[in-house]
């Protein structure tokens, strides 16, 4: 199970590093690369697309809420 947890925590991580660049880039320079790779409307893609990543940032502020808890109570 812990194998398991680690893939997904990688896999989560990637994705949210992807979508934080797409927005750092949309923010800085006006172009958003989810609406250039899906279309210039929020498709269904890209509406999924945004929800991995905003589920991604969820999951992986939860793992660090709870390790961080288990680890006060270790100490």
């Amino acid at each position: 199970m812990k194998n398991v947890m680690k893939v997904v925590d990688v896999v989560a991580f990637v994705i949210l590093l992807i979508g934080g660049l797409n927005y750092l880039i949309a923010g800085l320079f006006g172009v958003d690369l989810m609406m250039m790779l899906f279309g210039t409307e929020i498709s269904v893609i890209g509406r999924i697309a945004y929800t991995l990543i905003g589920l991604s940032a969820l999951l992986l502020l939860v793992t660090v809420i709870a390790r961080t808890v288990m680890k006060s109570k270790n100490s």
